[in-house]
């Protein structure tokens, strides 16, 4: 190969075509070609100003007719003529192109699917493929063509495209139909409660046509034999919710959850009684809440008011014997903690490490969160002089703590194991 060979290969601007992409009409063939053409006249053009003669162009149509521009494609696609080819219409390979088509985004059109066969095999390639986007398309397109309850039954037999088309109906906010799909399936429960998270999501400020339409709910379909009796609780105690709400009257509980409700009962109703509307104990037993959130929301609403007293009231209790014992459903170690991040005072804090039983731990605790009084009363119960010693050299000296750890260290009464 000579020279100008080698450059002609090198800097030619024809774009190759690959017939293994999807089969080329007449028309781009012919637009192939008069883009060639256009590259050569731009050529010609630059050699006609240097030579002073211009080459006449010829359309490529002119030269060969569309017929023999079909035969060479048919022929370099390796297909038999079309006298012999057998359509394609619901074959396997137009499946995967429409596939192909609507994973990449191209532009397609579904309804060339017509058979019952083709469209059963559209939905079951875009199942093997896992594109959300290609399945919803083709279950739309089946919800339109084919009878629902059969479209269902498909739907029912592959759960993976059950569930797609189930979350774009959710998230679409299409309740009726949602409804319409799982109650045909004989998920009655489950349509249920799509339509109940639905009212209370949707309701807004309107308390009193949310209560309504639970109310409709609860009697039509959370009343009926082989509902969930979990499922009918938590509407139950839902429509008890509102209507303590709609009591209250308070407009800044509107939207509110449960336990913000009890919080704001815990901060400006603490002193009422149980029986009364806005009392804390009435909301927690209304509602079912355990002793655990119960005890959380009143540690950490009268600790951020800093109403230590309180605190200290509500989980240290007296036994038989005068002595305070902490009383909490709250891991001891759990209350400590928030404690100390809300910024609870020394004294509080050490009170409540004080009551851990297990010595190791205490003085685990109490050192972690620097509650220097507990670590050193607590050496000198284990006569650890040394520990002791190397704790006080960590102190800022002429410190409070400091100084208590020197005066233990004198207590003669203290017999030292080193």
């Amino acid at each position: 190969m000579d020279a100008d060979d080698s450059e002609y290969w090198n800097t030619t601007q024809v774009k190759a075509f690959s017939f293994d992409d999807d089969i080329l009409t007449t028309q781009e063939i012919l637009a192939i070609g008069q883009r060639a053409n256009l590259s050569s006249s731009q050529s010609d053009s630059e050699g006609f100003l240097s030579s002073g003669a211009a080459k006449p162009l010829l359309p490529l149509s002119s030269l060969v007719s569309p017929k023999v521009l079909d035969l060479i494609l048919l022929a370099q696609s390796g297909k038999d003529p079309p006298s012999k080819q057998p359509k394609l219409a619901d074959s396997e390979e137009t499946v995967s192109i429409t596939l192909k088509r609507l994973v990449l985004g191209r532009p397609c059109s579904l309804h060339t699917h017509r058979s019952l066969k083709s469209k059963t095999e559209l939905l079951d390639g875009a199942v093997a493929i896992g594109d959300g986007n290609c399945i919803i398309s083709v279950v739309l397109f089946l919800i339109q063509t084919l009878n629902k309850k059969l479209v269902y039954e498909l739907l029912s037999a592959r759960p993976t495209a059950l569930r797609h088309y189930v979350s774009f109906l959710q998230s679409e906010g299409k309740i009726t139909e949602l409804t319409d799909l799982l109650t045909m399936l004989g998920r009655s429960p489950e349509a249920a409660m799509y339509q109940y998270q639905h009212h209370v999501r949707a309701q807004g400020n309107n308390v009193d046509g949310l209560l309504r339409k639970l109310n409709n709910l609860l009697s039509n379909h959370f009343n009926q034999p082989g509902i969930d009796v979990n499922q009918a609780k938590i509407v139950t105690n839902y429509i008890k919710f509102l209507e303590w709400q709609k009591c209250a009257a308070v407009t800044a509980l509107s939207n509110k959850s449960v336990m913000e409700c009890l919080s704001h009962c815990c901060a400006h109703h603490w002193t009422e009684t149980a029986g009364k509307i806005m009392s804390p104990l009435t909301l927690s037993q209304q509602q079912q809440i355990t002793p655990l959130q119960y005890d959380w929301v009143v540690l950490n609403v009268h600790a951020k008011l800093k109403n230590w007293e309180i605190v200290e009231s509500i989980f240290t209790r007296k036994d038989w014997f005068g002595r305070s014992t902490v009383s909490s459903h709250i891991p001891l170690t759990m209350v400590i903690a928030r404690l100390h991040e809300l910024g609870s005072s020394r004294r509080l804090i050490a009170t409540f490490v004080n009551k851990i039983s297990n010595t190791d731990e205490k003085l685990q605790i109490a050192t972690h969160f620097k509650v220097h009084s507990v670590v050193i009363e607590t050496l000198a119960k284990q006569k650890d002089r040394q520990g002791l010693v190397n704790y006080k050299m960590a102190l800022n000296p002429q410190s409070e703590e400091y100084i208590l750890a020197e005066n233990t260290l004198r207590t003669p009464s203290i017999k030292w194991k080193n």
